[in-house]
């Protein structure tokens, strides 16, 4: 973190965790604790994509975790992400795409709450879009009988697993814009699965190419893309939030747990840095997504999604203070590209500790690095959030969270 970066108000009395095993945003159910062992369990195979990891997220669903708010959304991703950061994406994808439904009042599609119905979210082009980073390169236009038909290609997308849907941004040439939801193996659909990806070869991403797909009305979930946008940005976000700081916490609990006295001594101040970062970060997160939470419900009156999760209230709350104010977007980004770039740091640590027993694909160490090296790409990417930094003039970020 930088000099000029803010730093997040210290969380209410009470809700610090005293390690980096949570969030302290909500406390997972105990029957989650078998399937959080057998993610750690198949990590490397799911690595070497030769496990499925949707078997984990269809016994988190078995469990009604997937449609969690998102207080434990956040806590369930960062949990993931400290043991397979790959099955934390995976449900990052599915999560935001609930998300989706439940900001448009849409109704889920059949088993998708219950993990057998797999959920992919394709709506980067929309937010890279709004950021003047290209235009949504599927294209719209009306059929007599009120349904649309698309056409164009989505070039990444993941989740993307038979007799699943995926949601995207459409356009047509006039300039509206949509959310629409299609099934992946609908007429005109067609994917060229993307292998040989760097840790992700599990997560079944893909080329999504499409050709006079018929989407009819109510697979529209809405017509107000700007609002949409607002409605979801913090979700979309602070999940992923969630997933880079579980994986950064993991390599500096590796870090940590690795070094000797030399190491320790000649990395105290990269050691030291990292671990004061990684807690103002959590504690800007959880700031985050107790304020989304508190604008989700409404304010006060209604039982929020923290109430509803088993979180620990913030201090305002607490107290019966007004309700938070809602998380600017710039603050969202802040904490999403710092995050991401701490994890960068966090594994070249444990990569310098653990030394050339790291280097093995097959070690944690290794997967970790590899997981990490996905960040920059993943959107938003480092260089669209930078862009939307700069663009607010807050440009402080110089490669150190």
């Amino acid at each position: 973190m930088t000099a000029t970066s803010e730093r997040a108000p210290a969380p209410a009395a009470g809700t610090d965790p005293a390690t980096r095993d949570g969030l302290g945003l909500a406390v997972l159910p105990a029957v989650t604790e078998p399937v959080l062992a057998r993610v750690a369990e198949r990590a490397g195979e799911v690595d070497r994509a030769e496990a499925d990891l949707w078997d984990e997220l269809a016994a988190l669903g078995e469990l009604d975790l997937l449609t969690a708010p998102l207080p434990l959304a956040a806590e369930l991703t960062h949990a993931l992400a400290r043991r397979c950061t790959a099955s934390a994406f995976a449900l990052w994808g599915h999560r935001s795409a609930i998300a989706y439904h439940e900001a448009t009042g849409t109704p889920l599609p059949d088993g998708a709450a219950s993990g057998v119905t797999a959920l992919a979210s394709g709506m980067a082009p929309a937010f890279k879009e709004e950021a003047g980073l290209g235009e949504i390169p599927l294209l719209a236009t009306d059929s007599p009988d009120g349904a649309i038909a698309v056409s164009g290609v989505l070039p990444w997308c993941s989740n993307l697993r038979p007799e699943g849907w995926v949601v995207t941004p459409v356009r047509w040439e006039d300039g509206r814009r949509a959310v629409v939801r299609h099934r992946r193996d609908a007429d005109g659909v067609r994917v060229k699965e993307l292998t040989g990806l760097t840790a992700l070869d599990a997560t079944a991403s893909g080329v999504l190419l499409l050709d006079e797909v018929r989407i009819p009305a109510q697979d529209v979930l809405t017509r107000d893309l700007p609002a949409f946008r607002d409605d979801v940005r913090a979700t979309f976000l602070q999940i992923q939030t969630a997933m880079c700081l579980g994986l950064a916490g993991a390599a500096l609990d590796a870090a940590e747990a690795g070094a000797d006295d030399v190491a320790r001594e000649v990395l105290a101040e990269e050691l030291s840095a990292a671990a004061e970062d990684w807690q103002h970060l959590r504690g800007a997160l959880a700031a985050g997504v107790r304020a989304a939470s508190a604008v989700r419900a409404g304010g006060a009156g209604g039982p929020s999604d923290a109430a509803s999760s088993g979180a620990p209230p913030s201090g305002a709350s607490a107290a019966g203070a007004a309700p938070s104010a809602p998380v600017r977007p710039a603050e969202l980004v802040r904490v999403r590209l710092e995050a991401a770039l701490l994890t960068g740091r966090a594994t070249r640590l444990e990569q310098k500790i653990v030394g050339g027993r790291g280097y093995a694909l097959a070690s944690d160490t290794s997967r970790r690095a590899r997981e990490a090296a996905f960040l920059p790409v993943q959107s938003p990417t480092e260089i669209h959030l930078r862009h939307l930094r700069a663009r607010a003039g807050d440009d402080a970020t110089d490669g150190h969270a």
